[in-house]
């Protein structure tokens, strides 16, 4: 067990996990909680241990969805273990503006580039005819067999998005779909650290402060996501049941399954 665990509970014991947390334990609107141990949210798997491995066999976990970018699964490829189905499906669609893959960024690139405005833009567009989240959603109705885990390289833009899918879908309210986004500033922390220690070789520090902000959970950012749902759709509820599928049947299916 590392001393990441000591955080925050809801982070797995892992030696090699990033960001590697279960949604279990969050309550929803009806006083139920979210089981332990059958949706997880995290970062990339490339750094798993062979006791993570064991670890995660025997939760079991069955499907990973991998929400990276091609290249960035080319240089970072997860580390997977017998018996799960994986699942790559990018989730990105900002991939032909900038690729999510920052790190191949210089300080030169990074001088023209506005963090801010990325980051808004994409969570503007994240939540609409994604592909990734289709799969997510698909995933989610054939919850026999074993527990998912949905991630991305740090488990905060791509995979926030799709852990308020989850949540909405279970009955979740807006402030605690909200503060789980938030918590990944806190989970996230000592990897963040360890990044920026990495990149301060090779970044001058105007350009280390837009990688900082590209890597910080800010409220403004699930807020703009759920803004533009609002606006197209009124209530996550019409958002789930006309982009994934998930009317109120399903729904409750998941509920049942998924709740204690």
């Amino acid at each position: 067990m590392t001393a990441q665990i000591l955080l925050h509970p809801s982070l797995a014991p892992l030696d090699g996990g990033i960001n590697f947390r279960d949604l279990g334990g969050n309550s929803v609107a009806d006083g139920r909680r979210i089981k332990r141990g059958l949706l997880f949210r995290s970062g990339s798997l490339e750094r798993l241990t062979e006791n993570d491995c064991s670890f995660l066999a025997g939760v079991p976990v069955r499907s990973v969805l991998d929400y990276r970018d091609a290249d960035e699964v080319q240089a970072k490829p997860d580390v997977l273990w017998q018996g799960v189905d994986y699942h790559h499906v990018p989730a990105n669609p900002l991939s032909n503006e900038v690729n999510a893959n920052l790190e191949k960024l210089t300080s030169e690139t990074l001088a023209g580039f506005d963090a801010q405005a990325f980051m808004l833009e994409l969570y503007r567009r994240l939540p609409f005819n994604n592909g990734a989240y289709r799969q997510l959603a698909h995933l989610l109705v054939q919850p026999e067999g074993g527990a998912i885990v949905q991630h991305c390289a740090v488990g905060k833009d791509r995979t926030g998005v799709g852990s308020a899918l989850v949540l909405f879908a279970l009955g979740a309210d807006e402030a605690t779909v909200v503060e789980d986004y938030l918590l990944t500033e806190t989970t996230l922390a000592t990897f963040r650290e360890h990044m920026l220690d990495q990149l301060s070789v090779r970044l001058n520090a105007p350009a280390l402060a837009q990688f900082a902000q590209v890597l910080s959970a800010r409220e403004e950012f699930l807020m703009t996501a759920l803004g533009c749902i609002r606006q197209q759709y009124g209530t996550p509820d019409r958002w789930l049941e006309a982009e994934y599928g998930l009317g109120q049947s399903q729904r409750e299916v998941l509920q049942a399954f998924y709740l204690e």
